[in-house]
Order: C-alpha cells, then structure tokens, then sequence
C-alpha cells in the first residue's frame, strides 16, 4: 500500500474511461479495496487523503483543482452510494 498507489489511481479514474466505468461498478469501501487490489493500486485510507493534498499542493491552476476534486468526489460518491 502507499500513496503512490493513490495517486496513480487517481489519475487513472480521471483518464481512463473503462477504468472509470468499471469504477461505477464497485459497491462500497470494501468493494473499492478489492476492485484497487485487483489493479495492484491499494492504498490506505489515509493514504488516499495524503495523494489528495499532495496532488492539490501541485495545482498550479483552479481548474486543476477542480478536475482533481471532482475525481476525488465521483471516488467518494461511488464508494458512499451503497451505505
């Protein structure tokens, strides 16, 4: 596990379009922790908040911002939406 992981999996919901759709398939924390280890991309939970700041420190742009909060947020919506 690591926060490298975190990041690549981050950039990955937002640029690989199956990868994404995949994602909207996942049903929970732990459907999540199992579809990240299937992908050789687990993290911690703190990790994944440490990927978060480090990614947003490295924003030179709000709109960068943005794109990375909005991948954050579908993350989090599609593991909540099961609860």
């Amino acid at each position: 596990m690591s926060i490298g992981n975190a990041m690549k999996f981050i950039k990955k919901v937002d640029s690989d379009a199956a990868f994404r759709k995949s994602l909207y398939k996942v049903q929970g924390f732990e459907g999540l922790t199992k579809f990240c280890e299937e992908n050789d991309l687990d993290y911690t939970p703190g990790e994944f908040e440490e990927a978060i700041t480090h990614m947003h420190s490295e924003c030179q742009f709000s709109e960068d911002a943005d794109k990375l909060f909005n991948v954050v947020n579908l993350v989090k919506l599609v593991v909540n939406a099961t609860k």
